[in-house]
């Protein structure tokens, strides 16, 4: 499973959302969308640094793409991409 796959399976299993939402918005700020809170999002980091075998920073958390599906897929591949 590819990490794009991976983040909307996640968001269909954890928020009120179907994938078909998730593919046609996947530009949109998950936060303004309303599909998860800040105790979801602590799960969702939680499980990408698990999943992924990675740790975010603070940088990253600060970075405004984080927020966004498409952006947060992009910053998971460029850290995979970084330690290999």
């Amino acid at each position: 499973m590819n990490i794009e796959q991976w983040v909307i399976n996640w968001f269909a299993e954890n928020a009120d959302v179907e994938k078909d939402e998730l593919i046609n918005n996947i530009e949109s700020n998950y936060f303004h969308e309303g599909w998860i809170d800040s105790f979801k999002f602590m799960s969702l980091i939680e499980d990408i640094e698990d999943k992924f075998d990675i740790a975010f920073d603070n940088e990253e958390f600060q970075n405004r793409n984080f927020a966004v599906l498409k952006g947060l897929i992009e910053i998971i591949s460029s850290k995979l991409n970084g330690q290999v």
